[in-house]
């Protein structure tokens, strides 16, 4: 890249076979000693663990961690570990518990566990959280919001099931072999399409059917040219306005699903704000029935241009999808309430009560009437407001703290698992062990180069 000369002067610097990978290990202990020395001061500590198996076959635990530091509430990568055979709540419980009895971590001290739902980590047995309850019977049990709100997703009712089912069919059709791919691409481009490809469907993908079927709608007309040169019966539905008009409403009605998964995706996402996000697309689905009942399609703007096609068969089958959308949402999220802790959300506001702890109540009513603390709670983040007032306020704030320590999504769990792909890639399938290559990537908490570098010595000219 930057020519011979500076290839030469690069040629210079002494390299053995190991260098790069032993700096690379140096940093991650560096950083793995910062974050468990803080997670010790901090003494309460939240997890997320989620289990996933990587390119070589392997299967690896991933662990994320959020902790108090200094004035923040902090979230780092914890660990990557393999599971040696089997990736049952047993082995994940022994697994996590090696790490944290190595680390100087205690179970009593965990506040909650965020896990995906999967039978090994909620099993009532064997799983992980029964063991962990086992260690710690007070700990937060979260199953994670957006694996939740994937399965809200998949309701679907028989009427829709087939068009969803046909959509993906045709995109395998055409890209089932390459030859048919360029010449739909090629079709796509002679028809001015924006696109000029489909997408695969890929069911553990949260936004699969949603991108799917918005890119099947859009190119439908090119899909029917398509089909119908190749002689495929799916010409014939994609000619019936009726099935068109159900597709766009499966293209609407996915697109506002994954926009609430986008939104409860992040870091800093906690059991107050997700709660929040669930409840409000709740009341939507509620609006959105009263309206569809009513004849008015406009929240769906696809399908709104289809409503002149047997508009009340049509309404009536969404409003039908929309009420079973608001039964899953009540059972999935049936604990989704967290009216009881506004006085976290605002301790100023003289509607929001603590409890019947007298104590509470007495810590509470002081600190409405704290007017520096009431200028900087319009300035402050939620959780560095509330680590300002453990002082005066201890009892108070540490309930307050424990409240926002929890995760509500392994959102951070899902990024490492891409990362780890990227590492783990098909050419360095070999490597077995990317924990510290993990580390470094992956953690806010940078490790100190310049106390690594002070320990080196310079090797001196020869």
């Amino acid at each position: 890249m930057l020519g011979p000369e500076a290839a030469k002067e690069i040629a210079k610097i002494p390299l053995s076979d190991n260098t790069i990978s032993r700096r690379i290990d140096e940093m991650s202990a560096d950083i793995e000693s910062l974050v468990l020395d803080k997670i010790r001061i901090s003494n309460k500590f939240a997890l997320q663990l989620d289990e996933s198996t990587d390119i070589s076959g392997h299967a690896q635990l991933l662990a994320n961690v959020r902790f108090v530091d200094g004035d923040a509430i902090r979230e780092n990568f914890l660990f990557c570990k393999v599971l040696p055979e089997k990736t049952t709540g047993e082995e994940i419980f022994r697994v996590t518990s090696e790490y944290l009895e190595k680390g100087g971590l205690k179970w009593e001290n965990c506040t909650s566990v965020c896990t995906d739902g999967a039978a090994a980590m909620v099993g009532r047995t064997k799983g992980f959280v029964s063991r962990v309850k086992e260690k710690n019977p007070d700990v937060i049990i979260t199953h994670c919001f957006l694996h939740r709100e994937a399965l809200v997703a998949k309701t679907l009712p028989a009427d829709l099931v087939p068009v969803l089912d046909n959509a993906v069919r045709m995109v395998n059709f055409v890209k089932s072999r390459p030859l048919k791919s360029r010449i739909f691409a090629a079709l796509c481009e002679e028809m001015g399409a924006e696109h000029k490809a489909l997408l695969f469907h890929t069911e553990v993908r949260w936004f699969s059917r949603g991108k799917v079927l918005a890119r099947v709608y859009e190119l439908r007309e090119e899909l029917k040219v398509f089909l119908t040169n190749e002689g495929s019966d799916y010409a014939k539905l994609l000619a019936s306005d009726e099935w068109c008009a159900r597709l766009a409403y499966l293209a609407d009605i996915f697109h506002h699903l994954n926009e609430l998964n986008t939104r409860m995706q992040g870091r800093n996402e906690n059991l107050l704000t997700s709660t929040d996000k669930i409840n409000g697309f709740h009341s939507k689905v509620q609006l959105w029935q009263q309206h569809v009942e009513s004849g008015n399609l406009e929240m769906f703007p696809l399908t709104d241009k289809w409503k002149d096609v047997n508009t009340a068969v049509l309404c009536e089958l969404i409003a039908k999808h929309l009420k079973t959308l608001q039964e899953k949402m009540s059972f999935y999220f049936s604990s989704a309430s967290t009216e009881c802790l506004d006085w976290v959300r605002d301790p100023f506001s003289s509607a929001s009560a603590v409890g019947k702890d007298m104590t509470l109540q007495e810590q509470l009513t002081e600190l409405r009437e704290d007017r520096g603390l009431k200028l900087n709670f319009a300035d402050l983040p939620l959780d560095s407001f509330w680590l300002a007032a453990v002082k005066e306020f201890p009892m108070l704030a540490n309930k307050a703290i424990l409240t926002l320590l929890p995760f509500s999504t392994t959102y951070l769990c899902e990024v490492s698992f891409s990362s780890l792909t990227a590492v783990k890639s098909k050419n360095r399938e070999r490597l077995r062990a990317v924990e510290e290559d993990l580390r470094v990537c992956l953690s806010s908490i940078p490790a100190r180069i310049s106390a690594l570098c002070s320990s080196k010595q310079a090797q001196g000219s020869h």
